[in-house]
C-alpha cells in the first residue's frame, strides 16, 4: 500500500474518485473541510488564496504522512488526501515516499459548459448555494490554477489528468492509474 494525494481544481472529481477508492481501506481526509475548520476557528479572517495556502497545506500533508505511524494503535494506516489548496511545486519539495501523487484540472474547459455540468451533477453540496456569477468566477480561477498545475506537474514529473474534454472517462482513467500505482486489483 501507499498513501495517495489527489489534488486539483475545485469541482474536478477528486471526492468522487476518493469515494471509489474507499473500499481499499485508505483513510480519507478531505483537506478542504479541515482547512475551512482551521481558518474559521484558529485565526481571524478566512483566507482562500491558494498561492498563499499551498505551502502551508504541503507542510501539513508532509507532517501527516511522515508522522502517520505515531497515532496508530494497530497495523499501518494509509491515507487518501483529497485537496484543492495545493500546487505541485510545494508538495514535491518533501520527496514523500510511499505516496502516489495525482493532480486533476480543467485547463481547456468552457466555463459555461463546466457550470452546466456542475449544476447537473452536484446535488446537496456547497456549489448549489452559490450563484451562477460566483460559480463562473470560481471556474475561471480553476482554469487558471489548472494551467499552472499542468505545467508544474510536467516540470516535476507528477501525473496530471485534465477532465476538460471527457469528465467520466478521465475519472475512470484516474481511478485505474491510482489502482495500478497502489498495486491493487
Amino acid at each position: 500500500m501507499k498513501h495517495v494525494i489527489l489534488a486539483g481544481a475545485s469541482r474536478c472529481g477528486k471526492t468522487t474518485i476518493s469515494l471509489k477508492l474507499k473500499n481499499l481501506g485508505l483513510v480519507h481526509y478531505k483537506m478542504d473541510s479541515i482547512k475551512r475548520g482551521i481558518d474559521k476557528n484558529f485565526w481571524d479572517g478566512y483566507k482562500d488564496d491558494w498561492v498563499s495556502v499551498s505551502p502551508h497545506m504541503a507542510k501539513l500533508i508532509n507532517v501527516m504522512l511522515s508522522d502517520y505511524q505515531t497515532d496508530i494503535v494497530k497495523d499501518k494506516e494509509y491515507y487518501l488526501i483529497d485537496t484543492c489548496h495545493l500546487y505541485p511545486s510545494d508538495i514535491v519539495k518533501y520527496n514523500l515516499k510511499d505516496t502516489v501523487i495525482v493532480f486533476v484540472g480543467y485547463s481547456e474547459v468552457d466555463p459555461y459548459k463546466k457550470l452546466k455540468q456542475i449544476r447537473k451533477y452536484d446535488k446537496n453540496v456547497w456549489s448549489n448555494h452559490v450563484s451562477d456569477k460566483e460559480m463562473i468566477y470560481g471556474i475561471n480561477l480553476g482554469i487558471e490554477y489548472s494551467k499552472i498545475v499542468k505545467e508544474e506537474c510536467k516540470k516535476n514529473n507528477i501525473k496530471y489528468f485534465d477532465i476538460s474534454k471527457n469528465f467520466n472517462k478521465v475519472l475512470n482513467e484516474i481511478y485505474e492509474y491510482i489502482i495500478n500505482e497502489l498495486g491493487s486489483d
